[in-house]
């Protein structure tokens, strides 16, 4: 029996550590300025930029921003899956991307990941 409580609460705590949003921080100005800019003003954009400067990105890191819908399986809404996430794709000066995925009504960052080479700096 120890063994399949076990592996119920490992489930949990891995569940938790997944769901867990990454880390935010104060915004890098320069960053947050160059994100409005290439967002057209997006209301998540100084959010974005809390969640990159966090991850070590810098604006001049930032070559271009793309929004898109997020590929999640949605919410579902009087019996349809609607798509509540947002995902502003931010390609690098040294190429590939980097992908926040947020809540564009509370500005909730869900995950923060490297694509395509990019890399995101150590932490530490």
């Amino acid at each position: 029996m120890h063994p399949i409580r076990t592996l119920a609460v490992a489930g949990f705590v891995l569940t938790g550590c997944i769901a867990a949003a990454p880390p935010e921080a104060v915004p890098d100005p320069a960053l947050a300025a160059k994100l409005r800019q290439l967002s057209d003003n997006n209301a998540c954009s100084d959010r974005i930029a809390g969640a990159l400067t966090a991850a070590g990105i810098t604006a001049d890191r930032v070559a271009d921003y793309d929004l898109a819908p997020a590929a999640t399986a949605g919410r579902r809404s009087g019996g349809t899956r609607r798509n509540l996430q947002r995902q502003a794709w931010l390609k690098m000066a040294g190429g590939g991307n980097v992908v926040v995925q947020f809540e564009p009504s509370s500005c909730r960052i869900a995950l923060l990941y490297a694509r395509d080479g990019a890399a995101l700096p150590a932490a530490g």
